[in-house]
């Protein structure tokens, strides 16, 4: 059967039964089990979207980031983050909105390094509260939020509207340009099913902030987490060594004779940061 697929990011319409790219990406979170669900990608923008209807609030019952706390690896991981949004002009002092902020564990770092850092989430009771987005702020920033949403774009001109003339606007997103939709099984983690809705390939991505009228301050074509020893790679074949679930990074198993015995461990260990394939990306924008 024919399907009139449309692109949330471009608009272009595309026939389903016409040649465009389609995959079947297999659920990489524990409580989906073995589920798999359609993905297809625009032939005008190349952005990745979700071709199949869930149910998303129970999806999100068992959501594994729910777990997420600060501890020593996400601190290495933010400071990352905060010395790219420090070369871009954020200084110590100034106000933060962290944007689809989850738990909160990258707000209560950056409080803790001397930003005045609010977060915001609709699906957090600790911070559904709307009462930070009456404000303006000199950073706004949003970390795997706009790959989540059913209208990308109009979040992104939402973050627009929320920083302050001069202020900075940080997206961090996969990038699906770099995702090879003919081996969807290597790129599970970036495709994430069935939680990322639209997936925005980067030169996508960096048009609609153009379009809204931000400036392109910064591109890092490898995300904050993508560091030395500890590299997207090595996470990546890490939680291969167990289920291949993202439940791995929070439950961080040690009893696996592949862990241990296979000699890909310390090849990705200290050789994975320099094998980025730049499937997440960081673009930091500034408001005029």
């Amino acid at each position: 059967m024919s399907i009139l697929e449309v692109c949330r990011v471009c608009e272009a319409s595309s026939i389903s039964d016409t040649g465009i790219e389609t995959a079947l990406a297999p659920a990489n979170v524990r409580s989906l089990g073995n589920a798999q669900f359609r993905v297809w990608r625009c032939p005008s923008c190349r952005s990745i979207h979700a071709g199949d209807q869930v149910d998303l609030e129970s999806a999100y019952r068992a959501y594994p980031f729910h777990k997420m706390k600060l501890d020593w690896v996400l601190s290495l991981a933010y400071r990352r983050l905060t010395q790219r949004l420090s070369q871009a002009g954020l200084k110590q002092g100034q106000t933060v909105l962290d944007f689809g902020c989850g738990g909160g564990s990258l707000t209560q770092y950056l409080r803790e390094k001397g930003y005045r850092a609010v977060g915001y989430d609709a699906y957090s009771p600790r911070f559904s509260d709307p009462a930070p987005l009456e404000e303006r702020y000199d950073l706004v920033i949003s970390q795997d939020v706009i790959e989540h949403v059913e209208d990308p774009i109009t979040t992104i001109a939402r973050l627009e509207a929320l920083c302050r003339p001069g202020g900075l606007v940080a997206i961090g997103t996969p990038n699906a340009a770099a995702i090879d939709l003919d081996e969807a099984e290597k790129y599970v983690h970036s495709l994430h099913q069935p939680y990322h809705r639209h997936i925005l390939a980067l030169p996508a991505l960096q048009e609609a902030g153009r379009n809204i009228g931000l400036k392109i301050e910064r591109t890092y074509l490898t995300g904050y987490m993508n560091m030395p020893m500890l590299s997207l790679k090595f996470l990546h074949y890490y939680m291969g060594c167990f289920d291949g679930t993202l439940d791995v990074l929070f439950e961080r198993p040690l009893n696996s004779a592949r862990l241990w015995l296979n000699p890909l461990t310390g090849f990705y260990l200290f050789f994975g940061y320099w094998l980025g394939d730049e499937t997440e990306v960081f673009v930091i924008f500034r408001k005029p």
